[in-house]
């Protein structure tokens, strides 16, 4: 699989997690005619104590929030959808993903979506970012929102922005 998941907060055993990132990973990157075995990941599981300390360190917000995404590099690949594949065996960092159990339950709670869900829309989301993909204007926000509906869409999932 070409993502891997670092679990740093045991209540994310609750799921099936390394399923759903790399479920979300290949579906994102399908849809976008990027090879998925041409790219990698890491997702870390945690807690919102860490990623608020990882927030603040790379964001300056003393807070914490759901998801934070670190792209390896600047290059943005939604505009390379021709890439040369790079071989299986030596695939293309696009960078980590940090995601924090608690605010993402409380999240899906209170949007009275499945938890489950929920993860799956964050992974596709933070994937997106580590693409490139932004949501700074209007226009990359909603190209962006296409996406993540189109790819959710295929996993059964429902519209999370109706």
């Amino acid at each position: 699989m070409a993502v891997d998941v670092v679990i740093e907060d045991a209540r994310w055993e609750t799921l099936d997690l390394r399923q759903i990132a790399n479920q979300a990973f290949f579906e994102t990157l399908f849809l976008l005619n990027l090879n998925h075995k041409s790219f990698a990941c890491c997702v870390l599981a945690c807690d919102n104590k860490q990623i608020k300390q990882l927030n603040n360190k790379f964001r300056g917000k003393n807070c914490p929030t759901n998801v934070l995404s670190f792209p390896a590099s600047s290059e943005n690949y939604e505009v390379k959808s021709t890439l040369t594949p790079t071989e299986a065996y030596n695939p293309r960092e696009l960078g980590d993903i940090a995601i924090a159990f608690e605010i993402c339950k409380k999240e899906a709670t209170e949007s009275q979506v499945k938890f489950e869900h929920h993860v799956y829309h964050l992974i596709i989301h933070s994937v997106l970012h580590l693409l490139g993909f932004d949501h700074e204007e209007e226009k990359n926000a909603s190209k962006m929102e296409k996406i993540e509906v189109q790819v959710l869409a295929k996993l059964g999932i429902s519209d999370p922005y109706l």
